[in-house]
This record gives structure tokens, C-alpha cells and sequence, in this order.
């Protein structure tokens, strides 16, 4: 015979007794609804086994714990802004490639930033694309001043070879001329 009573319930993760054969479902507890049929649990799961903890569940929220940081960061705004004002001196030769290429590693620099500490990186992208266009823009531009004072040079030594007989007049033959091409290529009026 059983060491268990009939009344006292009978742990359904204990192992089968010897001799194969597998001993009836205990009885449910009172109070518990009587088994559904065609479920095979036969009503509502039995509690966990005591000395097990308690379930837990994850916390909400996003995954690490912490939410993303709310607003745009400080060196993405500055990035916006050394970017539009190097777009606005990307016009000037030399500088304007100085001023740009500062705006691309700072606006570089500031997106990085901002995605690794979980800020919004819109800003950062926007301050990149307006740099990276000032760049482009100051690189064409300087370059084509520099081919255009070559042609002028080039230009002025041709006249100047076949009207003149000494180097010092040469020479400002040539300085007249390349100034005389810049001062009326950008409108500026020479003064006496």
C-alpha cells in the first residue's frame, strides 16, 4: 500500500513508483473547477513546487535598461551652424575650403557622438550634408580661380614677350596685365 493517504494530494513531478505503472491524476483541490474535458492539464495547472522562485518578468521599457536621451546634443547644433557659415564662405578661395573641411570632421565628429549616446542624429546629418556640399563647392571653386589667374599669367607673358625688349619691362608688362584681367574678371575698380 501507498504511504499517502487518499485525501492528501500527490505531487504531480515526483517520479513514477516502481513497477511501471503510472498512478492516477490526484484529485483537484476544492474550490478548483472540475476538469474540461478533452483538456488533458484537467483544469488549471497545479502550483509550482515550493522552493522555486517566482516567476519574473521583464521589465518595460527598451532593451539595456535605459531610454534614449530626449533632444538634440550640443556639438550637433554647433556642427549645424560652423556648417552654414562654412557654406556661406566656401565662395572664397582657399578659405572657404579651410572653413569646410573644419565643418565636415566637426559635423562627422558630432554625428558619431550623438548616435552613441542615444541622441537624435538628424542634425548631425543635416550639419554633414551642408558641410560636405560647402566642400565640394569651395574645392571647384578654388580650383578654377587658380586655373583662371594660370590662363591670365600664361596670357600676359605671350603679349608681353613680343612688346617688350628688357626683363623690367617684362615684368610690368606682365603684372599690369594679369592685374588689369583680375581687377575687370571680379569688378573691382583699381585705384590710382
Amino acid at each position: 500500500m501507498s504511504d499517502q493517504t487518499p485525501n492528501e494530494p500527490q505531487d504531480p513531478y515526483a517520479p513514477p513508483p516502481p513497477g511501471g505503472a503510472t498512478p492516477p491524476p490526484p484529485p483537484p483541490p476544492a474550490g478548483m473547477p472540475p476538469a474540461v474535458p478533452g483538456d488533458p492539464a484537467g483544469g488549471y495547472p497545479p502550483p509550482p513546487p515550493a522552493g522555486y522562485p517566482a516567476p519574473t518578468y521583464p521589465a518595460a521599457g527598451y532593451p539595456g535598461g535605459a531610454p534614449p536621451k530626449q533632444g538634440v546634443g550640443a556639438l550637433a547644433i554647433v556642427a549645424l551652424i560652423v556648417s552654414l557659415l562654412a557654406l556661406l564662405a566656401s565662395w572664397i578661395p582657399i578659405i572657404g575650403i579651410i572653413g569646410t573641411f573644419i565643418a565636415v570632421v566637426l559635423a562627422i565628429v558630432s554625428w558619431v557622438v550623438s548616435s552613441k549616446g542615444g541622441r537624435p542624429v538628424g542634425m548631425a546629418i543635416a550639419a554633414t550634408v551642408i558641410s560636405v556640399l560647402g566642400l565640394v563647392i569651395s574645392v571647384v571653386l578654388t580650383v578654377s580661380f587658380f586655373v583662371a589667374i594660370m590662363n591670365d599669367l600664361s596670357e600676359a607673358e605671350t603679349y608681353c614677350n613680343a612688346r617688350t625688349e628688357t626683363q623690367a619691362e617684362f615684368d610690368t608688362c606682365v603684372e599690369d596685365r594679369v592685374g588689369d584681367n583680375f581687377l575687370d574678371r571680379f569688378g573691382i575698380e583699381p585705384t590710382p
